[in-house]
């Protein structure tokens, strides 16, 4: 009983300190030529004033908050993007695939991309894998892959930091083999796990030696420049 006990309360102070949105997010909660609806769910929704055709959705990593990805959110729908982001029962993403996959039959959209950071990736391709959406390519942020999507003809580009404490190159080389050959790898110097959205710690993670902001954007650009070649 007091193994369970001290396992539950080292659970409940992990859910406290990691992935909680930095104070900076707010300022992407609103903007010129967009709106941002949360949903009872937790989910976030970003719309667009004047739309491309196409939406996008973002894959939060395991305990971290939609929120933290909203500079993401705020740059591709400025970009004409429908941006929905999913919020996972215990806040595991891989968790609201099906809800997901549910509530982008509603969008009313040409075609979907998707984003998937750290377990979000895995979300992703499960997602893809498991619903007739009609996705047009898939970014992987700092994504381990256990299961075998190598036979997917998606395009897919797929983000690394090189000081990423969670997925080290030995694990980074694992993923590599479970994805298609014809995947695009970028690595980001100086990039770790957690500087790919905006959230507060990152347990295990080494240390970046470039900041949120500048990796963020870097990864932003680098997918914006990707799903381009495969906007109609």
């Amino acid at each position: 009983m007091t193994v369970l006990l001290v396992a539950v309360i080292i659970l409940i102070g992990w859910y406290q300190i990691d992935g909680q949105p930095l104070a900076e997010t707010e300022q992407y909660l609103h903007g010129e030529g967009y709106s941002v609806v949360e949903s009872s769910d937790g989910s976030l929704i970003f719309t667009p004033a004047a739309g491309n055709g196409y939406g996008l959705v973002i894959m939060h990593g395991a305990l971290i908050k939609p929120q933290s990805y909203a500079k993401t959110a705020a740059f591709f729908v400025e970009r004409g993007y429908a941006v929905y982001l999913p919020y996972g029962f215990a806040r595991l993403s891989i968790t609201a695939v099906n809800d997901a996959a549910r509530r982008a039959q509603e969008f009313g959209v040409d075609g979907w991309f998707v984003i998937g950071h750290s377990m979000g990736g895995l979300s992703s391709m499960t997602l893809i894998a498991k619903h007739p959406l009609t996705i047009k390519a898939v970014a992987l942020w700092a994504s381990a892959i256990p299961s075998d999507f190598s036979d997917s003809s998606l395009p897919i580009l797929f983000l690394w930091g090189d000081h990423d404490g969670l997925l080290p190159a030995e694990r980074f080389a694992q993923t590599r083999q479970n994805l298609p050959a014809s995947t695009q790898f970028i690595t980001v110097k100086g990039g770790n796990h957690q500087n790919f959205a905006m959230y507060s710690h990152q347990f295990f993670d080494a240390q970046a030696t470039i900041d949120w902001a500048e990796q963020i954007s870097f990864a932003n650009q680098q997918t914006a420049d990707f799903f381009a070649r495969f906007l109609e």
